[in-house]
Parts: structure tokens; C-alpha cells; sequence
């Protein structure tokens, strides 16, 4: 480490900061275990994007769907007829979001009066007793498919209700029910074909019925009636993210399908299939119900591609396929399975891997009827493989490839893989799945999100709601605010009266939704003070290290700060024997936490920024504050957003054109498109013109891509109008995601060493859409 105060010891800063983010699954090494909000209810759906690392879908670019469309472009349907307009609207490029209100019923006319099976066959010359007659086993034989009169018929009456409720999705698209309304599509067919970067997410999607199935004798030994639509189809899709539906044969069950030539006329297809080399795919948080053949993995044997990851969607009622895997490299993780009959539908397998699949099973649970077996669980065609660890049955750890293969030495399912998960947010244990993904515990749960305006559930634990007073004379409840934090429940109030507390705070994550607020709404008023910096000498040996310099800490989410002011008052020129000089006033490493009207001052390091995850979803608001630092001052690797924020920018005594020190200095995964923003905000300086950095980018890993925004914001005569970027540790600040955005004041300017946004991009790098992660969240009002 340089002696110079300016450069952050970047081995040592790692060591404090860094905790454990890989989880060990038994023969796969160590698979990066990432928690995210994904199940948590959204206040804005439609403009959400798949968070890093979320499966396959996170892969290279990643999956934002339509969250880059203009205002004209988000449409909002309650008809087949506006569905489909809006899927249709050009350019056909153009990002775009569809807001699904309310049930949708495919099989309507523009006019929404309903179709029936006979209205489709009206004029065609089809008629089901006459393709019976025309295909009896008896009469055509069992060699050959059909074809001629009837054949031709059933294709017509087949095609006019496919024009009725196919409905193609275009890339760039996210297609969302309306949180509250009973959003869904009832007899349609949502088909991504040749597309990329599209989300499809909380709707009920139900009953898509074929009129018309096909007679094929040659399928199997019996012959077998097929039919041609899924829910979702994914035909040579990239990049796609389906999220939070409810995927069922509700209200028409197999069980009242006819039954002709000895065979079930089956009017169902698949519920979700991903075929004909479609790529990037990720599967989460869904429902799927009551349904025979409910997802197929890859067309046919000479599929390619199909790199696909399944993590929190409950299977309960499903026959089959969930999935049946071809040919790609399929994760399975975090998934429930519930093998009871239910309306007729009885289990008959799980996962099927064939055609030389790759499927990575891990943290899955099962619940076993007691009419099936453990090693009825898998299958496949002795081609397969299946690997992975921590999978449950009825609570109680299994190896599923080990009970099929003694079950069924014919076709042995293989155990070894040739690639490795690396995209695994959210992998977590098996044992808390069947809670968790029923919604109970505060969670959201899998399938249709019910919420009407964005409202998290509540977190688990204490009822809370109360207020805890403090006041240093003895006055109130508590005399330090920490004794208040420590006997608080999730979502109290700990309220602080005018004073200045010397002490430091820990709110640590068990105490979700805490309020800190200051007594007089003034944040002048209310101080918390300490001095410890990363090279003070520890009590008990060592020394504290950045994170632990900290004045207060707030690991928790949902958290609100307010009214008050955090310091750290360590003093260089009072230490000079300290070499390690980062002195944290706020180390904010907690989700959706919110910091309003309060002042955070220090020298070095002031704000952390923290993502205890590098790649999880860590996101913090701080609005109308005054903070005040000079060397990196705003830090960190989380999602942060500096809103109508007063900065100062320390004088530290630097000559015109000299040294005084850096803004800012993130940290963020490559993975993570958003890392600082700052907008709208005022930064001011009584130092001397061209003597800060705006910032330099933290590179403590290969992954660490620091990105930073400033715009619509007054950069004062300190800023450096020439270069006001710069290198740290040898790591180009060229090769971090730095820019700006229409500032102004005497520090703005533009060219070669001032990377402008342009208008479109200048959209995507707002306040929203930094903070609304995989939920939605918006506090920005």
C-alpha cells in the first residue's frame, strides 16, 4: 500500500470487505450463492430487468425486455383486440411494454364476442365426425399420417383460430399483468420466435385449447392426437425471462377430454416450451398446474443451444416434463415438486434428460405421494445426464440419479457434467422452499403477484410498529440509540431527541423495515459521532479495517434514516503514525434502504456503498442529504442513488491545479448494469479551481467494472475541466463505465476525457430505473 492518504490499500480494503459469497455443492465445486428479492411484490413490473447473475437470461448483454420504451410505447390492453395491436405496433425494434388489466380471452373477435370451435370450422369443410371416419385405424391403417380432404380441412379451421389467439411477441418487449386485477390471457398462445431480449411475467395463463388436434397413428405404438399450442412457446428466442406467471389446463381438465381411436383427444400442448435452438433462457418464480406435458427443453433430438436455468417455480399436478431436457446445458435449482394426483392429473415423472442433455439439479425438494417412488422421480434414455446436490425428498437429502439407476439399469441417467453453474442468484437450502414459495413467511411466493400497489409483504418476525424514544439526560425509553436499535422489532421506530450521542450504531439485517429518525426533523440537530479509522487499533488486537471504521452500520432492508447526522471525526494530521486513513461515517449495505434529509460528513470514505454480494441486489436511496468527504467519499459496489444531494468537496489545501482528492469511487460488478447515480444534485467546493477528480474506479477484482453517473448536477470550480477521471491502482479509468449528462457550473465540460451520455442512453440511467431491481421499488414518489 502507497503512504499517500489518496489510494485505497486495495488487498487489504478486499480482505475487510469481501465476505463469503460461494456456496460448496458437494462434486460441483463452488457455485457463487447470491440472495436476491426476487419473490418479494413489485411496485412497477413493467419496467423491471432481470437482476445479474439471475440464470442463463443474465448471461452476456442480459434480459431488460421493453424497460427502454418510450411513453407512447407502453400500452395498456384488456382485449384480445388491443393485445394484439399492441404486440403489432411498429417499429417492430422498438422497445415496447404491454400491460396486460384484467382476463383476456383469446378466442374473441375484434369486437370481443366469443368464438367457439364451430365458429373456426364454419366454411372450411371440417367437421370431427368426418375426420374420424375419413382416419379410423380401420379404414386408413396405422403407417402413415393423414392427409387429403379432411386433413386439409382441419389445417384450415386450425389456422383461422390459430389467427385468433397466437399472438407473436417481438424482441425488446416486456409483456406484464397488472398487479391487483386478475391479469392473464385465457386460450391464448404467447409465441417468441427469432426474438431477443423479452419478458414475459405475472400473468394467469390458462386453458389454451386446440380445436383441432391432429390424428397421428405413427406417434408411439397406439398412435396419439397432438395439438399445436403452448401457453408460452419459445422458438429460436434469446435472452428471455418469464417471471411470476401461473401456467394451467383450469377450467377445462384432460379428465373431460373425449377419447377416440383408443387415445386421449388431446387438446392441451406443452405449458412452456423452449425449442429450435432457443438460447439465454430463465425460468423463475412461476406455477404450474394441472397440466399433462408441461415443458419441453429443445425440439427434437438435433436440437442445439438451449441453455436454460429453472429456479423457484412449483410444480404440483403435472404429469410430465418438468421439464424433459435435449441436448443444452439446464440448471434446476431452488424448484418445488408436489408429486399428488390432482384433477385427474397423476404424476408420472419429474425431470427427464435425454439426447445427451446436461442438467445440473441442485436445492430441489420434492414431496412424495404415496403412491410414487423416489426413483420415479427422473428420467430418460440413458444418453442424459444429471448432476448436482442438496435435492430433498419429503424433507430428507437424496441422490435422485442413484435411486433411478438402481430402479432402472436399462437406461442409466449419467452423473457427470461438463460445465459448471456460475449464474445462481437466489441458490438457497431446499429445506424452506415449500414455505417460501407458498407465500407464507412475509414472502411473496411463487406464481401471479396479487399486490395492487407495490407494497412489499411484510418481513417476518415481530408485528412491530412501535416507537422507542432515546435522549442522552435519561428522558426517554433509551439513553444511546443503539440500546433503542437493540430492543426494536423489524419495522419499529427508534426516534432520537436533539443531542449529540458519541457512539457507534449496528442495525443489523434482523431488523427489517427499522425507521431512524431524528426527533426534530432537523439533522443539525441529532448527531451520532465516533472516530475510529481502518488503522485504528482494535481493544482486543488488530485494527478495525475500512467497514468496521464505521460510525453506523445498517445491514437491514427496508430501513429509513432520517433527520439525523452521522459523522466520522478521525483526524489525519492527529494520527500520523496511521497509514490505513479510511474513516467510514455510513456504511449502508442493506436492500431498498432509504436515506432522506440527513447529513453524513467524514474525510475519507464517508459513504459505503455495500453489496455483501458483489452480483446481488443491493439498492440505496439517499435524497435531499448533505454529504461531505475528500478522498472517495462516495464508495462502493451496490446500486446507489444520490438524489438532490448537497456534496462538498473538502479543501485539504491544494494549490490551483494541484491534488485535493476524488469524489467517488465504485466498485461495481461487471455483471450489474446500474452502479452510482448521482442527479440533480449540487457540489460545491471552497477548495481551489481544478483540484478534485470527479472519481477514479475501485478495482479490487477482475469483475469490479466501477460505474458511475452524474448528471443534471452543478460541478463547482474545484472539478478538473480537463480529465476529471482518473486511473486507481494501475486500473484505467477508460476501462470503467464513467459518465455524464447535462451538468453544469464552471466544473462542466465536455470532449475527449468527458464521456457523455446521449439522450436515449441518458433515459435508462434515471433514479427509477436504477432502483426498481426485480420488485419494482420506487421510492422516489
Amino acid at each position: 500500500m502507497s503512504a499517500s492518504p489518496h489510494r485505497r490499500p486495495t488487498g487489504r480494503r478486499r480482505f475487510a470487505l469481501v465476505g463469503a459469497a460461494t456456496l460448496v455443492a458437494a462434486g460441483l465445486g463452488a457455485v457463487p450463492l447470491v440472495v436476491t428479492a426476487d419473490a418479494v411484490a413489485p411496485a412497477d413490473l413493467a419496467h423491471g430487468v432481470l437482476p445479474a447473475r439471475d440464470g442463463w437470461a443474465a448471461s452476456g448483454t442480459g434480459t431488460t425486455g421493453g424497460r427502454a420504451a418510450a411513453t407512447a410505447r407502453v400500452f395498456t390492453v384488456s382485449t384480445r383486440a388491443e393485445l394484439a395491436r399492441a404486440l403489432a405496433a411498429g417499429p417492430a425494434d422498438a422497445p415496447r411494454i404491454v400491460r396486460v388489466k384484467g382476463l383476456i380471452d383469446a378466442n374473441t373477435d375484434d369486437s370481443g364476442k366469443s368464438q367457439s370451435c364451430a365458429d373456426y370450422a364454419a366454411g372450411t369443410g371440417y367437421s370431427l365426425d368426418s375426420y374420424l371416419k375419413a382416419y379410423d385405424p380401420a379404414v386408413w391403417g396405422r403407417a402413415k399420417v393423414p392427409s387429403g380432404a379432411q386433413e386439409n380441412a382441419r389445417r384450415a379451421a386450425q389456422a383461422r383460430q390459430a389467427a385468433r389467439m397466437v399472438f407473436p411477441v417481438p424482441a425488446r418487449t416486456t409483456v406484464v399483468g397488472v398487479p391487483g386485477t386478475g391479469a392473464g390471457i385465457t386460450g391464448g398462445s404467447l409465441v417468441v420466435k427469432n426474438a431477443d431480449n423479452v419478458i414475459i411475467r405475472n400473468l394467469s395463463l390458462t386453458d389454451v385449447r386446440d380445436c383441432f388436434p391432429q390424428w397421428d397413428p405413427t406417434d408411439g405404438s397406439t398412435g396419439n392426437w397432438n395439438s399445436a399450442y403452448d401457453a408460452v412457446s419459445l422458438r429460436g428466442a434469446t435472452h428471455v425471462w418469464v417471471d411470476h406467471n401461473s401456467f394451467s389446463d383450469d377450467p377445462h381438465p384432460d379428465s373431460a377430454n373425449p377419447v377416440h381411436f383408443g387415445r386421449e383427444y388431446q387438446v392441451h400442448d406443452g405449458a412452456l416450451d423452449i425449442t429450435n435452438a432457443s438460447d439465454l433462457v430463465t425460468v423463475g418464480y412461476n406455477t404450474f398446474s394441472n397440466h399433462d406435458k408441461t415443458m419441453l427443453i429443445g425440439s427434437s433430438d438435433k436440437d442445439t443451444k438451449l441453455r436454460v436455468t429453472l429456479h423457484h417455480n412449483v410444480f404440483r399436478g403435472v404429469v410430465q416434463r418438468a421439464p424433459l431436457a435435449r441436448v443444452g446445458q439446464i440448471h434446476l435449482y431452488d424448484n418445488y415438486y408436489d408429486t399428488t394426483a390432482s384433477e385427474g392429473y397423476a404424476h408420472s415423472y419429474s425431470v427427464n434428460s435425454r439426447a445427451g442433455a446436461q442438467v445440473v439439479a441442485q436445492n430441489n425438494h420434492w414431496k412424495l405421494s404415496s403412491d410414487r417412488k423416489t426413483s420415479q422421480l427422473l428420467s430418460g434414455d440413458g444418453t442424459g445426464a444429471v448432476a448436482g446436490s442438496g435435492n430433498l425428498v419429503d424433507g430428507a437429502p437424496v441422490d435422485l440419479v442413484a435411486a433411478h439407476n438402481s430402479a432402472d439399469t436399462g437406461k442409466k441417467i449419467k452423473t457427470t457434467v461438463g460445465w459448471r453453474p456460475t449464474l445462481t442468484a437466489g441458490l438457497e437450502p431446499a429445506a424452506g422452499l415449500p414455505t417460501k414459495l407458498a407465500g407464507k413467511a412475509g414472502e411473496a411466493g411463487a406464481g401471479v403477484l396479487t399486490e395492487t400497489g407495490g407494497k412489499a409483504p411484510a418481513p417476518s418476525g415481530s408485528a412491530g410498529g412501535r416507537t422507542l424514544t432515546v435522549a442522552a439526560d435519561g428522558s426517554a425509553d433509551h439513553r444511546s440509540v443503539q440500546a433503542a436499535v437493540n430492543a426494536a422489532a423489524p419495522r419499529d421506530t427508534v426516534l432520537v431527541s436533539r443531542g449529540t450521542y458519541r457512539e457507534t450504531l449496528n442495525v443489523p439485517a434482523s431488523k427489517q423495515g427499522l425507521t431512524l429518525k431524528g426527533a426534530t426533523g432537523n439533522a443539525e440537530d441529532v448527531v451520532i459521532t465516533y472516530d475510529n479509522a481502518s488503522g485504528t487499533p482494535k481493544p482486543g488486537g488488530g485494527t478495525y479495517g475500512t467497514a468496521g471504521s464505521a460510525t453506523a452500520t445498517f445491514s437491514a432492508n427496508d430501513i429509513t434514516v432520517t433527520g439525523v447526522t452521522v459523522e466520522n471525526t478521525w483526524d489525519r494530521s492527529a494520527h500520523p503514525d496511521v497509514r490505513d486513513t479510511q474513516a467510514v461515517a455510513v456504511n449502508a449495505s442493506g436492500d431498498r434502504q432509504k436515506y432522506l434529509n440527513s447529513r453524513f460528513i467524514g474525510h475519507q470514505d464517508t459513504v459505503l456503498n455495500w453489496a455483501p454480494s458483489a452480483t446481488g441486489q443491493y439498492r440505496q436511496y439517499f435524497r435531499h442529504c448533505f454529504i461531505a468527504g475528500d478522498v472517495d467519499f462516495v464508495f462502493g459496489n451496490a446500486t446507489a442513488v444520490y438524489d438532490r444531494v448537497n456534496f462538498t468537496l473538502r479543501d485539504r489545501g491544494a494549490a490551483t491545479g494541484g491534488h485535493n482528492g476524488y469524489l467517488a469511487a465504485p466498485n461495481t460488478d461487471a455483471a450489474k448494469p446500474y452502479g452510482i447515480l448521482i442527479t440533480d444534485s449540487t457540489i460545491s467546493s471552497p477548495a481551489r479551481p481544478g483540484t478534485y477528480y470527479l472519481g477514479r474506479p475501485w478495482h479490487p477484482a477482475e469483475s469490479a467494472v466501477g460505474r458511475l453517473v452524474i448528471r443534471n448536477t452543478s460541478l463547482p470550480a474545484a472539478v478538473k475541466t480537463e480529465g476529471p477521471w482518473t486511473d486507481m491502482g494501475g486500473f484505467s479509468w477508460k476501462s470503467a463505465r464513467f459518465a455524464e449528462y447535462a451538468n453544469t457550473g464552471p466544473g462542466a465540460g465536455s470532449g475527449a476525457t468527458r464521456p457523455q451520455l446521449g439522450p436515449d442512453q441518458a433515459a435508462a440511467h434515471t433514479a427509477r430505473a436504477y432502483l426498481a431491481g426485480t420488485d419494482g421499488w420506487n421510492p422516489t414518489g
